[in-house]
């Protein structure tokens, strides 16, 4: 015998939170941020050789910066409503 287990429904309340049902705002401005934080990192730390693959082109270094920032931002997220239950 199959039990169907049925979906939790989502209030427009908290679904009004998520930017495109996955991210908090918070989460976007972090990867915003860290965007941001990755081409400065760019700008002063960046390597002038072809050596260093991340930190030696803008895009990645920005790619780079918001990934992490996302992710860390997430990850607070995720610690904070699990602990508010």
């Amino acid at each position: 015998m199959k039990t169907r287990i049925k979906p939790k429904k989502v209030s427009s309340k908290s679904a009004n939170k998520l930017v495109l049902g996955l991210f908090s705002r918070w989460s976007v401005l972090a990867g915003v941020l860290g965007a941001g934080a990755g081409f400065v990192y760019y700008l002063t730390l960046g390597c002038s050789i072809e050596g260093c693959a991340f930190i030696s082109n803008p895009f990645l270094s920005v790619l780079w910066g918001a990934l992490l920032a996302l992710i860390l931002a997430e990850v607070i997220r995720i610690i904070a409503v699990n602990d508010a239950v």
